[in-house]
């Protein structure tokens, strides 16, 4: 099932080192809006996809990539955070799509992909 937004949280991660990430995966990314959150755009599969960065998210060392479309080039926050992991090198979060486990997350580092319990990821 298709959902119409993704995100993902990576840790360490600049918002130039996130716009250089996304120019590899997107086309024509450009920045549309610095405040209230800052706003990129690009394109995948001609249609527009808005990606909104926000650094320092979850208390402390976690960038926000939050992709507002429902055609990604993943089929999956999970595939989202694979993707971005291999790519950038950093450990990387996604919720896991499970309602009845709201706080079990994704959590892809050094190479291996495993699910935590957020309540129990370490700080800043």
């Amino acid at each position: 099932m298709a959902h119409d937004t993704t995100e993902i949280y990576v840790r360490d991660l600049s918002q130039e080192a996130a716009v250089d990430w996304l120019r590899e995966v997107f086309e024509g990314l450009e920045q549309v809006q610095e405040r209230p959150i800052v706003t990129y755009e690009g394109t995948h599969a001609d249609a527009t996809v808005p990606i909104q960065i926000t650094e320092h998210v979850r208390n402390g060392p976690y960038t926000s990539l939050w992709f507002n479309a429902p055609d990604l080039p993943w089929a999956s926050a999970q595939a989202c955070a694979r993707a971005a992991h291999e790519a950038l090198g950093a450990e990387v979060l996604c919720y896991l799509d499970q309602p009845e486990k709201p706080w079990m997350v994704l959590r892809v580092a050094d190479g291996e992909a495993t699910q935590v319990d957020e309540r129990e990821l370490e700080g800043p």
